[in-house]
């Protein structure tokens, strides 16, 4: 700020561009300025003050409803009189809620003395601002009668003027209560950057990766356009923050497009889908680097102009994949048409296409609210999609193995029928038919054995234990003695598998088997491969602190385990869940495994290579 000497004003005052906003003795708290100023084009940059001064005609007024310029080279000199009716000197704040232009330069005259000026613009240290506030807001100190008051701006982005006078206790109550609600948008799009990036470690699906990051960048990118990352992050990084906005523009754009793909699983749906958002991220991540060299006001202008094309194209191509039968898709597409509609706002107001106002002030934190909220309900609902596919493979499971018993039943059957005719057959067909006897018992014993063993680890398998957990469940209900059941499964099988092959992770289950085999001693328990990596123990009448030593022997002892696969030592861990108790007549068996089950979940997410207990 500088308090500068006598300076003429001269027969500005009196021209039609020269408007004037009068101060009564009862001053509101907050004045709009909107479109109510004279404007003059400087095509050249280089107009001074009394250059703009000696030149009324070149004034002009602002015929559309808001000062707002678009993107443009040119800067732009604005001016209005306030006409102070309280007989007294009015403190004033005039506040540019623009904080990310180039250059402001602002001058108060009164009775034609330049009474106060300042240089501002995010190309200057932010320390060098009257008042600290990511706007730029300049005290004035308003004299009794007229005052008049000369803004320049320029900018290699967007040129806006939405002008407020601001008595200061008010302004600093509006201020803090704006702050809130950025506080809380920010704060929303923060633990949504923070929660996911968890499950993304914990389940390293890569939707989640793609998630972090085109959050990240957006909430970045708002913070640095409101003013925020340079009022508080990086104050003096002046360099940085001239290209920020463009670099988060093109992060955010690479980060869409990386997502789509790959939530709507383009590559295996419409490779030329695929191919072209692949495109767009390839132009996106050029952008990304080209912002750290090229000009500011070329990558803002193209990282604006490919906003739109690569969204509209990843919301079109996930309603196409609503529309084909993705139902997981849906919230997806409704993420992203709130996205765009505030997008619209957005560009919009920044091109001067519509009037600024507060839907386009605050377009981009409505529609990143909805987003991040939708988003989550998106990656949510593909996950429950993904179960229920799951699901309907092991009901189909399930209906092949009923198929398999009622097979089973009919060959009895059969077994039953062919005993009756042969005892009404003559003795001479005695020996052939005890023959034949002979070799369906084999076959029947052979089945039965096929129906409830698992061909891998030889361990009795999923059908064998449900059968012997309701047997249990009802003996140990009658006796009143406890019931354990021990579910555990193979950490990071899939590694294994990944990395070693199919055959070496058959080893690691069929290993396994072998030391549980082993361990498991008593006539009385059970055990069994239930799936795939997952095991389950069933032991009779032992409490919960035996079980839970039992668990921590069988963990301990899984670790120490090494498979010899190819001359390589593979070794593996197992995460354990028990659920110990006395069952109740009523209760359904399935209960028990739900609760091994969940117990099973808390120690993998505790880190695995774990016992856990049920409550």
């Amino acid at each position: 700020m500088t308090v500068a000497t006598a300076q003429g004003v001269g027969s500005a005052q009196a021209t039609p561009s020269f408007p004037v906003l009068t101060l009564p003795e009862a001053a509101p708290q907050r004045l709009e300025i909107g479109p109510r100023m004279g404007v003059l084009t400087d095509a050249t940059r280089g107009l001074t003050l009394t250059q703009v001064l000696a030149a009324p005609q070149a004034w002009q007024p602002i015929t559309h409803g808001s000062p707002n310029f678009g993107f443009t080279h040119d800067a732009y000199w604005f001016r209005f009189q306030l006409d102070n009716q309280s007989g007294q000197p009015l403190p004033r704040f005039i506040e540019l809620p623009i904080p990310f232009l180039n250059s402001v330069g602002l001058y108060h005259f009164a009775q034609g003395q330049l009474i106060t000026q300042y240089a501002l613009g995010n190309a200057k240290p932010f320390a060098q601002r009257p008042v600290r506030h990511q706007n730029f807001v300049m005290p004035v100190t308003l004299s009794p009668g007229m005052n008049q008051i000369y803004l320049r701006l320029a900018s290699s982005g967007t040129i806006e003027a939405t002008l407020r006078v601001w008595e200061p206790v008010h302004f600093q109550s509006v201020n803090s209560d704006e702050k809130l609600v950025q506080g809380l948008v920010v704060g929303i799009l923060l633990i949504m950057v923070i929660y996911n990036l968890f499950v993304f470690f914990s389940t390293r699906d890569i939707n989640y990766f793609y998630y972090v990051g085109f959050v990240a960048s957006y909430l970045f990118f708002h913070l640095t356009l409101t003013g925020y990352t340079f009022a508080y992050l990086w104050p003096n990084a002046l360099k940085w923050n001239g290209y920020a906005i463009s670099t988060f523009i093109a992060s955010a754009e690479l980060f869409n497009c990386l997502f789509a793909a790959h939530f709507l699983r383009l590559e295996h749906f419409s490779k030329p889908a695929f191919y072209l958002l692949r495109c767009f991220a390839m132009c996106s991540g050029l952008l990304l680097i080209l912002t750290f060299v090229a000009p500011y006001d070329i990558t803002v202008r193209v990282g604006a102009a490919l906003t739109m094309p690569i969204t509209v194209t990843a919301l079109v191509l996930g309603y196409w994949r609503w529309w084909r039968g993705a139902k997981f898709a849906r919230f997806y597409c409704l993420a992203w048409t709130a996205m765009l509609a505030s997008l619209m706002l957005l560009n919009a107001g920044k091109f001067g296409l519509i009037p600024t106002s507060v839907w386009t002030e605050n377009a981009s934190e409505f529609g990143a609210v909805l987003l991040v909220v939708l988003l989550s309900l998106t990656l949510a609902d593909r996950i429950n999609h993904d179960r229920a596919l799951r699901l309907n493979a092991q009901n189909q499971a399930l209906e092949h193995e009923r198929r398999a018993r009622a097979s089973q039943q009919a060959l009895i059957k059969a077994q039953e029928a062919a005993n009756h005719d042969l005892e009404q057959r003559v003795q001479a067909r005695t020996l052939d038919l005890n023959h034949t006897l002979t070799e369906l018992k084999v076959a029947n014993d052979r089945l039965q054995q096929l129906s409830t063993t698992d061909g891998l680890t030889q361990l009795s398998n999923r059908a064998f234990f449900d059968q012997a957990l309701v047997t249990e469940c009802q003996r140990a209900s009658r006796l009143r003695v406890s019931l354990t059941l021990i579910m555990f499964d193979i950490d990071h099988f899939k590694h294994i598998n990944d990395t070693f092959g199919h055959p070496a992770g058959d080893a690691c289950l069929r290993a396994l088997a072998g030391l549980m085999r082993d361990k498991i001693q008593r006539a009385t328990d059970v055990l069994a491969r239930y799936g795939g990596e997952e095991f389950v123990v069933l032991m009779f009448d032992t409490p919960l602190p035996q079980a839970l030593a039992m668990a921590e022997s069988f963990r301990a002892a899984i670790e120490a385990i090494r498979v010899d696969f190819n001359g390589t030592d593979i070794k593996f861990t197992v995460s354990m869940g028990v659920k110990s108790g006395v069952p109740d007549a009523n209760d359904n068996p399935q209960l028990l495994l739900a609760a091994a089950d969940q117990a099973l979940y808390q120690a993998k997410q505790d880190g695995r290579n774990g016992v856990r207990a049920a409550a």
